[in-house]
């Protein structure tokens, strides 16, 4: 018989008893929320920490070797940048600076909390984020920096994130030194900053003087951007310059400097281990419930299918109907899940600051593992059919 003729047979034996039907879609909406949910802490784990770079506008990137985070405070010297700039194919070379070990934002009256700094050229356009080319002419102002409106509320209660317009007038200390909150721009929280904080370079010299040990501050830098003519290779001027430059220092494309630091994230710490082994547990915890919907399904309607099968309709006819009703449960199950996982990503990224994205590549990859614990399940479950002996109805 035609797979077109199975289907409604699977769909009637599912929607015979709608309480139960309803139990299932409920059991397999959470093990669906519960994949969703753990992936997305692990993507919001992998995407934050990378949302600075991957906003950067720079073609390659130069670092110390000893650079094995974004943040970590391994540093080079600024001449090598400049060194970069002499590459025919390099265009402009810009230093970036990143503070985090003796950075803390206080609102005078109220206690201190660790924050991150970032300093760049704000006139150049270096970056993406939203507010910092309007608040560029504010931060030339001496001792002026702009806030990320995403950072944790909880951390920062004495900085009025919620009403920008205060911000200036309160009277605030980073690292101790008189600081003035000019506006705010939006970038978003990750696992290892709860907040963020961008001025510009001669200011960050002023709260933070101890990076080199003569007297320039921003002669050691954290990160390089470089920008590259439009006609030219990537690849090709990355070999050169890694040939042109001191072997102490490293240049990646910066896709491949993203590439890493999530590789790091994700392979060298508990966390991403932690994450991926919730979406295994979901997966598991869905085929047992599955499992059980099917085989309950089966368990009711073992009469009819012993006289279809003294009939002589075929094994295949009863894997058939097994693997429909496991199509419509994950089908059943994961719409729904999806809806309340997007409603969840929304309710944490508003809450945290994480970016908790619903990808269309990761939601299809969600449905597949459904549909896969949904297969499993039936295949488990199909035993049930195929062992039934008509003679024992009769």
């Amino acid at each position: 018989m035609r797979w077109a003729t199975q289907v409604p047979l699977a769909w009637k034996n599912l929607t015979h008893n709608t309480r139960r039907l309803a139990t299932a879609i409920a059991g397999i909406m959470f093990a669906v929320i519960l994949m969703f949910v753990e992936q997305g802490f692990e993507n919001a784990l992998l995407d934050s920490t990378v949302y600075v770079i991957e906003d950067l506008n720079a073609d390659l990137v130069l670092y110390s070797p000893g650079k094995y985070l974004f943040e970590a405070p391994h540093r080079f010297d600024r001449r090598q940048l400049l060194q970069a700039e002499t590459h025919p194919l390099v265009t402009r070379t810009y230093p970036f600076y990143v503070e985090v070990g003796q950075s803390s934002l206080k609102r005078v009256g109220h206690r201190s909390y660790p924050i991150r700094v970032l300093a760049f050229d704000v006139n150049r356009r270096l970056c993406n984020f939203k507010g910092v080319d309007q608040n560029a002419p504010l931060l030339q102002k001496p001792r002026t920096a702009i806030i990320d409106i995403k950072s944790k509320a909880d951390a920062y209660k004495a900085v009025p994130l919620s009403d920008p317009q205060q911000l200036p007038e309160i009277r605030a200390e980073l690292a101790g030194k008189q600081l003035q909150i000019v506006g705010t721009f939006s970038l978003g929280t990750d696992f290892a900053n709860e907040g963020t904080m961008i001025m510009a370079p001669k200011n960050f010299a002023r709260y933070f003087p101890y990076r080199d040990r003569g007297s320039d501050p921003l002669s050691q830098v954290d990160v390089g951007l470089i920008q590259i003519r439009k006609d030219a290779d990537p690849a090709q001027v990355r070999d050169e310059l890694v040939k042109f430059l001191p072997k102490h220092i490293e240049v990646k494309i910066k896709r491949d400097y993203v590439q890493n630091e999530k590789t790091f994230w994700s392979t060298s710490t508990p966390v991403g281990y932690i994450f991926r082994m919730g979406v295994v547990l979901g997966f598991v915890v869905g085929t047992v419930i599955c499992y059980q919907i099917i085989f309950a399904n089966i368990n009711d309607h073992q009469s009819e299918f012993a006289t279809l099968k003294a009939m002589g309709y075929p094994p295949r006819f009863f894997i058939q109907v097994v693997l429909g009703k496991s199509f419509y449960l994950s089908v059943l199950g994961f719409l729904p899940g999806w809806l309340v996982t997007w409603i969840i990503f929304w309710g944490l990224s508003s809450g945290t600051g994480l970016h908790m994205d619903l990808r269309y590549d990761r939601v299809a990859i969600i449905y597949l593992l459904t549909l896969g614990m949904c297969f499993l399940s039936g295949c488990f479950a199909i035993w049930k059919v195929l062992k039934l002996e008509p003679a024992e109805l009769f």
